[in-house]
């Protein structure tokens, strides 16, 4: 048997079988981080077995068996801290359901992070699809930069409206509470301000679309409007928002 002396200096190699369970022993009693190490060695094949599995039945693409395996390995270190020998169930059967939990939990948050993206890409594209219009063909260099500062600046009066918080409480906190902080509940008024200010279906085209995150699709569903109406009414309520915020501030919105 040896030693726990000689369990603790050990390089985290993967362990004969014979030398498992006085590893575990050893586990239990000291939490050294050295024997921790090397029941992660002898159980990592063990890991990448069941990552192997549900990586092999797959419906989520966008991730490779690296990340199904990191976070099997996730699971398999918060086995090893929780497990109790002294019940007299196998290692190898308690660790089961916490590697493919860990694996699961990797792949939901994953893959809600990828629709949250490509949700966010799509609307972004539509917003950007609001505002710009074929130029003409005889336009000329100034009227296509004054035509690119328009878009530009609508995207970011977007931008602000969404950014500024008209979800949030008024008492929300920032890491910064001074200047910016000041601002910033500055901006939150002036842009509430502005769009109670909006014709009735233009102020409900920027509160499904930036509060609650609809797309121009679903707003015209629910507004029993053509999609191309939903994108003139948006272009239609930056346009109002932006003469707005420049009536109830210093900014200077025009290109």
């Amino acid at each position: 048997m040896n030693s726990p002396t000689s369990l603790a200096v050990r390089p985290p190699l993967r362990p004969d079988a014979g030398e498992v369970s006085d590893l575990w022993a050893y586990y239990v009693h000291s939490r050294d981080p050295a024997a921790r190490e090397r029941l992660l060695a002898a159980y990592t094949e063990f890991a990448r077995m069941l990552a192997a599995k549900v990586f092999a039945r797959r419906i989520f693409t966008e991730m490779e068996f690296d990340d199904y395996f990191q976070y099997a390995r996730v699971g398999l270190i918060e086995a090893i801290d929780r497990y109790e020998p002294a019940r007299g169930i196998k290692f190898e059967t308690y660790a089961s359901s916490r590697i493919n939990g860990a694996m699961l939990n990797g792949i939901e948050t994953c893959s809600e992070l990828q629709q949250q993206l490509h949700a966010r890409k799509r609307l972004v594209s539509q917003r950007v699809a609001s505002l710009a219009e074929k130029a003409p063909e005889q336009a000329g260099a100034q009227d296509v930069f004054a035509r690119l500062a328009e878009i530009a600046i609508g995207l970011a009066v977007g931008l602000a409206l969404e950014e500024s918080g008209m979800h949030m409480s008024e008492d929300a906190h920032y890491a910064d509470n001074s200047y910016t902080a000041v601002e910033m509940k500055r901006l939150q008024s002036r842009i509430k301000v502005a769009v109670r200010a909006l014709p009735p279906n233009q102020r409900q085209v920027i509160t499904s679309h930036y509060l609650h995150h609809m797309a121009f699709e679903e707003v015209a569903t629910n507004m029993s409007l053509t999609r191309g109406r939903v994108s003139q009414l948006h272009k239609q309520a930056l346009a109002g928002l932006r003469i707005q915020l420049e009536k109830s501030s210093d900014m200077d919105l025009r290109f």
